[in-house]
């Protein structure tokens, strides 16, 4: 049985120990939809709060960058380039992604997917590769049976990307698409070694 003084150093270390298991839970447990990306660095996503995501643990085998394209020009009906905003976001988006390692950029063939990640491709050297929406499942399995390539950037549409999302993290972060206004979604989805995903439902401006 505790004498008073047991029990008095127990409860001092409860009052210790839970708020810290508390403070754990809760980072984990947290919703970052809406914080903001200030840049992404060896695998390490400062926000503008000043906190920190890490992406780099040893046992990370694959991470995806998905977004949607940048701001559209809707006066044009067919096939729409981007805005002066837009071509703005895509010059923001790649220096958020230079300092980071990206192998491979998968866009669809349109004028205001392409030019989102355009900068970027220039700046890392790199070729865009297409996909088609249709094939998300095949090329999706591809990558992640492909040990060479270990960080994937996706650009995409208000009514995918969070489709491709969702199915990445094998659990619903979005539960509809994106507004006509919103451009500024930018989530991540980290997949380790034992299938552990974790989905960060970030964003940039």
């Amino acid at each position: 049985m505790l004498n008073i003084r047991q029990l008095a150093f127990l409860i001092l270390g409860l009052t210790v120990l839970l708020p810290a298991c508390r403070d754990k839970a809760t980072k984990e447990d947290r919703d970052y939809r809406d914080s903001y990306i200030q840049s992404i660095v060896s695998g390490v996503v400062n926000l503008e709060s000043g906190e920190q995501i890490r992406l780099d643990a040893d046992s990370l085998t694959k991470v995806y960058y998905l977004i949607r394209h940048a701001e559209k020009d809707t006066s044009v009906q067919d096939n729409p380039p981007l805005t002066e905003a837009g071509l703005q976001r895509a010059a923001r988006l790649s220096d958020i992604l230079k300092g980071t390692r990206v192998d491979a950029i998968y866009s669809t063939m349109f004028i205001r997917t392409l030019y989102t990640v355009d900068s970027l491709a220039d700046i890392k050297s790199m070729k865009v590769q297409p996909y088609d929406n249709k094939m998300l499942k095949e090329l999706i399995s591809q990558l992640n049976e492909n040990p060479e390539i270990r960080s994937v950037l996706m650009v995409g549409h208000s009514n995918t990307i969070p489709s491709i999302t969702n199915t990445l993290a094998g659990k619903e972060v979005y539960n509809q698409a994106f507004g006509d206004e919103d451009y500024d979604n930018f989530a991540i989805v980290a997949i380790y070694s034992g299938g552990t995903r974790k989905a960060y439902p970030l964003r940039f401006k």
